[in-house]
This record gives structure tokens, sequence and C-alpha cells, in this order.
């Protein structure tokens, strides 16, 4: 059970967060005892003169350099173990029932879109934000794609990874932690990319090599003039410190321009870095995540490295405003000069390939989202990809439905590839269309289902159940849904295989007239060898089923009245609906007689 794996996870990494809590408090102190003896024996050194002070003076530093470092590598592990601990605790909320907190896809919604509006793919309570478990903005757009435009011709790969993924939960939640850790915002991949595109600061590298010579010299003379003590070197020294500083400075515009684009980039960077090695490390076995972990080699230099690599010169160069290290630095060696050089050569080499491998962590990202959704939900199935017109399903749920209270349902468009479906308010016509429209497009993005058996065709998906109006193009309801007709119309005249979702079309106009244009519209689809299903309150609709026996279906929700209250079982029946509601449900509440 999820719950059960969540909470053993959630006591083992608390501990484990307990006792490096513990560790960087020791680290601590110790590194604080050390340096302070340090010092110490340093002072007393040049009041007695004893070398044996500062040796031990020059070991105490020496151990406090190493704590650090210590502190610094046991402080990483404690961030990560912390996000570890959040992760398994949000996933323990979720399956309790509480919101999710993870980002809901708001910039992706699209009311134009064929589908993604209508089935309340993003916002609020969406499908979207239940799934997602990306950190980074390429992860997030990613598992966009994957709902609105997946690669249906790597169905089954996308299916095999998944299902590895769902089995090595370490993997997947510090894929998640190492993403936890640094903010990746746009705007600091926006600064990024545009340093990417810069032109080189040396467009001709021999321009480099012959500023080379000055360091070498000021690094001769002052050599020369340790060993020998001569003047004439010390003054030689001092006028090429003076030659390089002036050099450096020629090149502070490029310096302060690649700092002002870097940014604190480089802690982002670091973020990606940590993802990609995790990525680089894992033994996979499904075709897509090793072609994955492919695409993250170039030559004999995994991604990581090379990315890590960037970040350290970012580093780097913030040592120019050191007022102490950076003229010695530049004085003898022109090293913000040498970084810009190295900065230049790692541009060119890696500019192609940078963005290619965040978006292999974005990919990874949203593999691994599905992989959670599926993990949580183990009665949920794969389906199964068929290459003839099939969608057929038994025990089908709403998946945002929690199991307690989930009504599921079999259909299948197998024989008769059209419903009419009819049922009273409130009877769970629009919730079941829903059902089966999130249903496939999970089913198209490679994920798991809410169902025990679910057999599909990888159609298109059109849907025609909640139409804007739009002020700013002055369209009415009405034209903006006769808009999303024409659409899927015109998609099937062009050979599209297709399955459409209507919910009582032609809401805008008067009964006769929805009558006559639902009918005209359904002879259109049949005669198109459209699949689908279309709501109705208009039960005469039901009457096609006799024009066309082995295309179209009657389905239905049926209410009873029970004890003078309104029922609903939520079960699809065969037939035309029988029983209405809302004269009922009208006087029950005392709005008519």
């Amino acid at each position: 059970m999820p719950l059960s794996t969540y909470q053993q996870l959630l006591s083992l990494h608390t501990q484990e967060l307990n006792k490096l809590k513990g560790k960087l408090s020791f680290l601590s102190t110790i590194r604080l005892i050390s340096f302070i003896a340090g010092i110490v024996c340093g002072y007393y050194f040049f009041i007695t003169d004893h070398s044996l002070l500062l040796v031990l003076s020059i070991i105490l530093l020496g151990i406090f350099l190493y704590l650090i470092r210590r502190y610094d590598q046991t402080k990483k592990k404690y961030d990560t173990c912390k996000a570890i601990v959040q992760i398994n605790q949000t996933e323990i909320n979720l399956l309790n029932g509480q919101p999710s907190p993870y980002e809901e896809g708001n910039e992706y919604i699209d009311p134009h879109h064929p589908y993604s509006y209508d089935l309340d793919l993003f916002g609020k309570s969406s499908l979207y934000g239940f799934i997602n478990r990306t950190t980074t903005s390429f992860g997030r757009t990613t598992l966009a794609q994957a709902l609105l435009h997946p690669d249906t011709s790597v169905l089954e790969q996308r299916q095999e990874a998944i299902t590895e993924l769902n089995k090595i939960i370490s993997f997947r939640q510090r894929l998640q932690a190492a993403g936890l850790l640094h903010s990746s915002e746009e705007k600091k991949l926006d600064r990024l990319t545009g340093w990417l595109t810069n032109d080189p600061v040396f467009k001709k590298p021999f321009h480099y090599y012959v500023l080379l010579i000055f360091p070498a010299l000021a690094i001769i003379m002052g050599t020369l003039f340790f060993i020998t003590g001569t003047e004439l070197f010390k003054t030689i020294t001092g006028l090429l410190v003076v030659l390089n500083l002036g050099i450096a400075f020629s090149f502070a515009r490029s310096i302060m321009s690649t700092i002002s684009l870097s940014g604190d980039i480089n802690k982002t960077l670091k973020q990606f870095s940590d993802q990609l090695i995790l990525l680089e490390k894992e033994s996979f076995k499904a075709p897509i995540l090793l072609k994955l972990q492919q695409g993250l080699k170039k030559d004999t230099v995994w991604a990581s490295s090379s990315i890590k690599n960037l970040a350290s010169y970012f580093d780097q160069l913030d040592y120019v405003f050191n007022i102490f290290i950076s003229p010695l630095l530049n004085g003898f060696f022109l090293y913000h000069v040498h970084v810009l050089f190295i900065l230049d050569k790692w541009r060119a080499t890696h500019r192609t390939h940078l963005m290619n491998w965040l978006q292999l962590i974005g990919e990874a990202e949203s593999l691994s989202s599905f992989a959670c959704f599926y993990f949580n939900n183990p009665d949920f199935t794969i389906p199964t990809a068929t290459a003839k017109e099939d969608l057929t399903t038994i025990s089908m749920g709403h998946p945002l439905i929690r199991k307690e209270k989930r009504i599921t349902n079999d259909i299948s468009f197998l024989e008769k590839k059209f419903v009419v479906l009819t049922g009273s308010n409130m009877s769970g016509k629009s919730t079941f269309l829903r059902t089966l429209g999130i249903n496939l497009l999970l089913a198209r993005a490679g994920s798991a289902v809410c169902a025990t058996t679910f057999t599909f065709f990888p159609y298109d998906v059109y849907v025609s159940m909640r139409i804007t109006d739009s002020l700013q193009d002055s369209e009415s309801f009405f034209y903006a849904e006769l808009k999303r007709l024409q659409t899927i119309i015109s998609h099937l005249n062009a050979g599209n295989k297709t399955f459409i979702i209507l919910d009582e079309i032609l809401r805008g106009t008067n009964s006769n007239d929805k009558h006559g244009g639902t009918i005209g519209l359904i002879h259109k689809l049949v005669s198109s060898k459209a699949c689908g299903i279309i709501a109705t309150h208009d039960l005469s609709v039901g009457e096609l089923a006799i024009e066309y026996p082995d295309y179209i279906n009657n389905n239905c929700f049926e209410s009873e009245i029970i004890n003078n209250e309104l029922k609903f079982d939520y079960k699809i029946k065969e037939g035309v609906c029988t029983k209405l509601s809302a004269s009922f449900l009208m006087k029950k509440m005392g709005i008519i007689g």
C-alpha cells in the first residue's frame, strides 16, 4: 500500500535527518574550536617564536578548512534528506485527501484547445495538479505537453518507462528532492539563454594566447626576485603586476556583463547537475529511459560534469569582488581573463547541448510524475493500445474522486461507435463524459488509468462541453460553440481518427432549432465514421439508434424517487432515460406548486 510505504519512508528519513542534524552541530563546534586553537597557536608563535606552535597552527587551520568541506557535504545531505521528508509527508497528506501543494498549470489553460479546457486539465483541483511532481520549468512544460500533445508513436515505450519508474521510488524521490533544493526560476534561465547567445569575448583565440606572455613574465620575474633578492627583478615584477591589472581592468565590462547575465544561475546549474547525476547513474531497462541516458553523454563527458564545471566558472567570476584576492589573482595570473576564455570555450562546445540536457531533465520529471500517479493508485491499470478502432473499458472511474466515493462504469465502442447518452439533471452524465475523456487522455500519454481494463485506439480527441464567449473577439457562446463544431468536422474531413465528446450542444438556441441541429450533426458524424459520445436531455435523439442500429447505441443514467427523495446510483444503463427529475426537484424546493 502506498500510504504505509510513505509512512515507513517518512520515519526512516526523519531518523536520518536527526542524525545529520546532530552531525552538523558536532562539525560546527569542532570547526570553531580548531579555528580558535589555530589562531591562538599562531599568536603565541609570534610572541615566543617557537616553531612547534607554527606547525601546530598550520595543522589546526588545515583541519579547519577540511571541516568546512565536511560541513558543506553534510549540509547538502541534510538538505536533501529534509526535502525527501517533505516529499513523503506531502504524499501522505495527499492520500488522506488534502489539496495538492504542487503547481496546477494555470499558464497552460487554453479555452481554444480541442479538449483541455473542457476536461479541467489545468487550474484549481485539476488533473495536472493531481499528477504534477516536477520541480523545473522544463518538467512542467513537458508534463503539460504529454497531456496536450502526446507522441502516440512511442506510446508503449512510455508505458514501459512509467512502469519501471513506478517501482523505483527512491530514485523518483531523490530526483524530486534535488530539484527542490534550489529554485529554477525562469528569469534565471532567461539570463542563461541570453549568455549562450552572446558573442565570444575572444573572437580570435590568438589574442588570448598573446596575453599569456605578461602573467608568465610576472611569475618568472617574481620568482627570480624571491631567489636572488635583486631589486631590478622586484621593479620589473611590480611593473608587470600593474600592467596585468590594467589588462584585467580592460576586460571589466565583459566580466561584469557575464556576472550580471549569470546572476545566481550557478545555484540552479548545480541543481541541474545533481539531477543529471541521478539520471546518469541509475540502471534503466526501458528503451526511452536508456535513450534519455545516452543523450546525457557527449563523447566521454557526462552532462552533469559539464554543467557542474560551468557553475564553477561562474562562481570563480565572483572572486572579482574580493578586494584582497582579486588584485593578487589578476596582477600575477590575469585570473579573470582566463575564466572568460574558459567560458568562451565552454559556450562554443556546449551551447547547442545545454538546453537539450535540461529538456531531458524535464522528460524524466514528467515520466516520474506519471509513475508517482501510478504508484499512488495501485488499483489503476496500464491500458492496452490496439491498432483497431476501439475504446472498451471495465470499472472505469474518475481518477480525481477518492476511491471510497468513486462510482465506476463499463462502456464499449468496439461494435457500435457512437453513444447517445440521456439522463436527468444531476444524474452523472457530465461527470461520466469527463471520466471517459480524462482516462483516454491519460492512456494517450502512456499513463495508468482509473479502470480495471482499458483497451483503446489512440484517437485524436475533441470535446465540446464548456464553451466560453470572447469579448475580445466579439463572440457569443453560441457562435463559439459553432466554431468548435466546425473545427471537429474539418478534422474528421481530413481523415483523422477522432474520438468526440459532446455535452448538450446548441444550448444558445430554441428547442426545435436545437433538436434539428443535434440530429443533423449526428448524421454528419456518422457519415464521417466518427467515434464518440453525446449527452443530451432530448430523448427523441435516441431514436437515431433505429436509423443506425449498427452504429449508434443508447445509454442512460436513471434516477429513483424513494420516500419522497430523489436518488441516483450514477450507474450507466442500456436504453433511453425514462425518468426526469426537474419538475420533482422544483416542487420539492417550493419553486412551483
